[in-house]
């Protein structure tokens, strides 16, 4: 089937390739250009640096570029009816000209005059110019928010407005940043928090915000909907062609020790960054892709499927100088890391980009847990579960990543994107778990240690070509996306279990193998064709293939002569399944500030599922569903933008859920597959509306968010009264449970959110106030009956954040977070709780940055969780150091983490019948004395004569193939 499949990519590839070459004519024919000249009124001078835009009619961006040294620039013709054609330059009045077909390409000289009104504003003011929208795209101006000496993006970009990290993770304009880019380019992949904490503030000329499309969308011009929230780092021009970077050591006490660092070699369009990271103080490198799933679930409940919103803070790291972290928040546990990444981006010619990254990634976790669950069973029982678990996990991982963008001729385009990561993890775990009744007697209880090791790779691959027809608008376009993983899991589990009403115990020794791989294909051709000058149409297909097996066997000790025995209880191999076929039509409109994309799918899906051992057996199932998407973008002439999506998908379910085989890995918490599961069907609501007013540093965000599923994968929980037999073989304690994946109606989860940001002119801060509601609705069975579990979320942030200068720098900011749970069995359950997170930082040199101190004081405060963990947590960490050597290159630093030793990580989660509260350990109280030595020269280019030091946006140097 796989080399079937491969065959078939190469002869579609090629069928489409040889098209393209045929209809294009001359391969190598050259793109129309735009040419022309801006000088300053008056004096003629050349505008060096001017900003270049080519936008539609509604003002969307197209493309772009800067005037050269001798105020000349070039740009691609666009393959649009109208266009118009935008120079800006901050100090002097925006020009701006309307151009529909046969407009001559070389416009001459064109003259910027000065805005006296603008310019007198900055005079008096002072202040450097915030940024400008362009579009739905805020473009800020680095140089208008002040950093500390030596300072990293992420202090720059969490300064912006509408800019804000919650619980560890970076959002804009409310929505969760997926990807940074730097001058367009990828940066070590997809990871936001990388580019963060490895580049220095002081490269940074400007920060733009905006809603990047899928590379097809992008590609066709069709908005298909998908959407990533990103920010686009761009760099000085004095920055695009130097090495920089940084590297530190530090040693502490209790044997704590941090070493790393990041180099940087920039030429022109060759890029080559080197960043690692040695330590054991709970700075982590790695993401999510890098674990398989075979980390995951580290304590309480053991081998359940499923899981609720969570709360809580992990460990701790140093933060300041050198010692910054790459990749995703820390664990808890306390964390020892070994990681290298290289990236390496470069242009070949006019017509190829390419960026590619490699990670190697090893940490070692120690983690103790202990955790206490709450479970519903009837209207006035409830049971409840208490677990203390030691674990340590070493895990190996290497990462490798790309991504070529190859612009053919002015017909042809292509995009492809391959990825390959290999990872072993071995895992110790010791637990000690016992059920209680509702008046807290102990029902069953456990002692389980298990040894894991998994081994496994992930091979995926996307291609997407697009081909342009003669006519603009009128294009064909596919994206091919294919994948490959397997995994290789070795178990060794002894359990000792008692039953307290029976007054009985019983031994488990058992080993179990578990091989699990999976090969999925997804191909569509989508072909759009323009109808008048404001309406496009869209017709499109889709076929895809997700085929995965899994084969689990487990052997247990039968007799005292050590024999291993089978046992098919607990053994299964599987075969999974599931076609899809797509096909739909759209329409899109855009006209001034109002744009509308509507579409509208057929998806037939085939899911088989066949059971190869114990017992032979097959499942097959057909899936018809009618998937609208509507998406609406409309920006007045005030530039207020409200955009409203509404998009509809399934989901299919995964091999493990869909196996029928029986996880005992914790005795007293089974867990179990469900052939008949089926996919879910899933309808998202998306309203916004942003007001950005640059002149006045004012921030206007408000978001809703809805999410409807029918057959949502729920879970169905069986809780033992007594010692049961599960299918007449495995033995389930009083008090156990199992749980088996389920599809359930009305599951759904929204969201109000309000940003407003604002400034207070004489104390020179930032004001950001962040309001909003969240409801959750989540269905579950308990023991035959159908439980509803309904949280309401209210919160409430406010952040002050200074913009005083480089020598004084401070953020002060709090969120509090009341939740009220309900439960539609237990009507009186109060399991309501309150969260507020509050945090300090300051910064402060008195001596233009030679010597500082830094204080970063943090309060997580408790009310209504589990006894014993309603608490106010205090964690305060200190910093002191030097600076010397030219331009403070040298950097001598004293810092104490958790001066109080208060830190600790406490987190609750809300699932559809049960409520746990888990409590960790993390990093306590250390000192380290480190170094840190900045490479290459970081100092503010000097201004030209004349410009004020004005703000010059910029976006892509050089053209190009397209990031965008």
């Amino acid at each position: 089937m796989k080399i079937f499949t491969g065959c078939l990519f190469f002869f579609h590839f090629f069928a489409l390739i040889t098209l393209g070459q045929q209809r294009s004519g001359d391969g190598q024919r050259t793109l129309p250009m735009i040419r022309g000249i801006v000088v300053e009124h008056g004096s003629e001078s050349p505008m060096i640096g001017a900003n270049v835009m080519i936008k539609t009619e509604t003002d969307s961006l197209v493309t772009n570029t800067v005037t050269d040294a001798d105020g000349s620039f070039e740009i691609p013709y666009p393959r649009l009816r109208t266009f118009k054609l935008e120079i800006s330059y901050m100090g002097y009045q925006r020009h701006t000209a309307s151009f529909s077909g046969g407009t001559p390409l070389e416009l001459g000289t064109i003259v910027l005059k000065e805005d006296s009104e603008l310019l007198r504003e900055v005079v008096i003011e002072g202040q450097a110019a915030v940024g400008e929208m362009r579009g739905d795209t805020a473009v800020f101006n680095a140089a208008a928010f002040k950093t500390r000496e030596n300072a990293m993006a992420e202090d720059l970009i969490t300064k912006l407005p509408g800019v804000t990290m919650e619980n560890g993770q970076l959002q804009a304009q409310g929505e969760q940043v997926q990807k940074i880019l730097v001058d367009g380019r990828e940066f070590f992949g997809s990871d936001p928090s990388i580019a963060m904490r490895n580049l220095p503030a002081d490269m940074i000329e400007s920060v733009e915000v905006l809603d990047q499309r899928s590379d097809q969308a992008r590609l066709t011009g069709f908005d298909d909907g998908n959407y990533a929230k990103t920010i686009n780092i761009i760099t000085k021009g004095n920055m695009r062609n130097a090495h920089f970077g940084r590297v530190y050591g530090g040693y502490g006490t209790d044997d704590r020790y941090s070493l790393g660092g990041n180099i940087n070699f920039f030429k022109g369009d060759k890029r080559i960054s080197l960043i690692g990271m040695f330590n054991n103080v709970n700075q982590q490198n790695f993401s999510s892709e890098d674990l398989l799933g075979v980390t995951s679930g580290a304590g309480g409940g053991g081998g359940r499927r499923g899981g609720g919103p969570g709360r809580g803070r992990p460990g701790g790291g140093p933060r300041g100088g050198g010692n910054n972290n790459f990749g995703v928040p820390q664990n808890n546990g306390i964390v020892a890391t070994n990681s290298i990444g290289l990236n390496y981006s470069v242009k070949w010619g006019e017509k190829v980009n390419f960026t590619g990254s490699y990670f190697f990634n090893n940490t070692e976790n120690t983690v103790f847990e202990n955790t206490n669950r709450e479970t519903i069973l009837s209207e006035e029982q409830r049971q409840f579960y208490q677990e203390d678990r030691i674990s340590t996990i070493n895990n190996f991982n290497h990462r490798m990543n790309g991504r070529m963008e190859y612009d053919i001729n002015e017909k042809n385009a292509l995009i492809l994107m391959p990825s390959i990561s290999f990872q072993n993890n071995e895992r110790f775990s010791d637990l000690d778990g016992t059920n209680l009744n509702n008046a807290l007697d102990p029902l069953s209880s456990t002692r389980t240690i298990t040894d894991n090791e998994t081994n496994g790779f992930n091979i995926s691959n996307t291609l997407t070509y697009r081909y342009k027809f003669d006519k603009p608008g009128r294009t064909i376009s596919t994206d091919l996306f294919t994948a490959w993983n397997k995994r290789d899991q070795l178990t060794d589990l002894i359990a000792s279990n008692r039953d307290f009403v029976r007054s009985s115990m019983d031994t488990l020794i058992q080993e179990t193998t578990a091989l699990s791989d999976g090969f999925n294909y997804r191909t569509n051709i989508t072909y759009t064709e323009p109808i008048g000058e404001k309406s496009m149409a869209t017709a499109t297909y889709q076929i895809g293939n997700n085929k995965s097996a899994a084969d689990q066997k487990t052997f247990q000790l039968a007799n005292e002569q050590g024999i291993m025995v089978l046992d098919t209880a607990l053994s299964n191999e599987f075969d999974n399944r599931f076609l899809t076929q797509r096909a739909g039509i759209g329409y899109r409109y855009n006209h001034k500030g109002f744009n509308a994309n509507i579409n509208l799918d057929y998806q037939y899906a085939k899911q088989i599922n066949d059971i190869v051992f114990p017992e032979e057996g097959q499942f097959v199932r057909d899936f018809r569903n009618v998937l609208p998407t509507v998406i609406v973008n409309y920006r007045t002439e005030k530039g207020i933008n409200y955009r409203f999506r509404y998009r509809t998908n399934t989901n299919e379910p995964s091999v493990n859920q869909v196996q029928n085989v029986i996880d005992n890995s914790n005795p007293l918490n089974l867990s179990v597959g469900n052939p008949d599961l089926g996919q879910s069907f899933n309808n998202t609501f998306f309203l916004n509306m942003s007001k950005v007013d640059m002149e006045k540093n004012k921030t206007l965000f408000m978001f809703l968010f809805a999410q409807i599923n029918r057959n949502f994968i729920g879970t169905n929980t069986f809780v033992a009264a007594q010692d049961t037999l599960i299918n007449n073989e495995v033995l389930l304690r009083s008090g156990g449970q199992i749980t088996s994946p389920v599809n359930l109606n009305g599951q759904m989860n929204s969201r109000f959110f309000v940003n407003y940001g604002t400034s207070i002119p004489k104390l020179k801060t930032k004001v950001n106030f962040n309001p909003g509601i969240s409801y959750g609705r989540t269905p579950g069975i308990i023991n035959g009956q159908t439980n509803v579990n309904e949280n309401f979320d209210f919160r409430q942030g406010v952040t002050f954040a200074s913009n005083i200068s480089k020598d004084v720098d401070f953020t002060l900011s709090t969120m509090g977070t009341y939740t009220i749970v309900k439960s539609s069995i237990q009507t009186n359950l109060d399991n309501n709780y309150y969260i507020q997170n509050s945090n300090l930082r300051f910064y402060y040199s008195p001596n233009d940055g030679k010597t500082f101190i830094a204080n970063n004081v943090n309060n997580m405060l408790y009310r209504g969780l589990s006894e014993g963990l309603d608490q106010s947590v205090w964690l305060w960490n200190i910093e002191a150091g030097y600076r010397f050597l030219k331009d403070n290159k040298g950097e001598l630093k004293l810092y104490v983490f958790d001066l109080l030793k208060q830190n600790n990580s406490i987190s609750r989660t809300i699932s559809d019948v049960a409520i746990t509260d888990v409590f960790a350990n993390v990093l306590t109280r250390y000192t380290m004395l480190s170094f840190t030595y900045i490479i290459g020269n970081f100092k503010k280019p000097a201004e030209e004569p004349g410009r004020d030091g004005g703000f010059r946006p910029y976006s892509r140097p050089g053209g190009g193939a397209r990031s965008w």
